[in-house]
């Protein structure tokens, strides 16, 4: 290499503009001449590491055990939401169910009264005090 690349080639590795190739190049084509860009080169050389081939494999694997832990915990998570939810709307579901309707509470006072004589229910009468949807207060006479 010509003595004035390399000083153009120091020059741009100092500021750091340098490429991979250019410093690839300026460290396997250094003089003696040049003794910091020597030492540095040593040490590059040294100091080397090589990347293992399937690298990007084993990342790409690490990558999917992840998202692969990630996904099983969300569908568990929803999983175990829905089995609740389920659950909460079959209790509330069944609360209603032993309620009566109006006509079958109302057959069932009539059916109670029909058990009664005409005359035992003629002779009390009733004044109702205070009535609402959970109380009836009455006195009889």
């Amino acid at each position: 290499m010509r003595e004035e690349t390399i000083k153009n080639y120091i020059e741009k590795y100092k500021n750091g503009e340098t490429s991979l190739k250019e410093e690839i190049k300026l460290f396997n084509e250094v003089d003696d001449n040049q003794p910091e860009i020597k030492i540095l080169a040593d040490f590059v050389k040294q100091n080397q590491i090589n990347t293992p081939h399937n690298l990007n494999d084993k990342l790409w694997e690490s990558f999917d055990e992840k998202t692969a832990k990630n996904n099983n915990f969300k569908i568990g998570f929803f999983s175990a939401a829905a089995s609740i939810l389920l659950l909460v709307s079959l209790y509330f579901g069944t609360l209603n169910k032993n309620e009566l309707s109006y006509k079958e509470k109302e057959a069932m006072l009539n059916e109670a009264k029909s058990m009664f004589s005409e005359a035992e229910v003629k002779q009390t009468i009733h004044n109702i005090i205070i009535e609402t949807d959970f109380i009836i207060v009455y006195t009889k006479n």
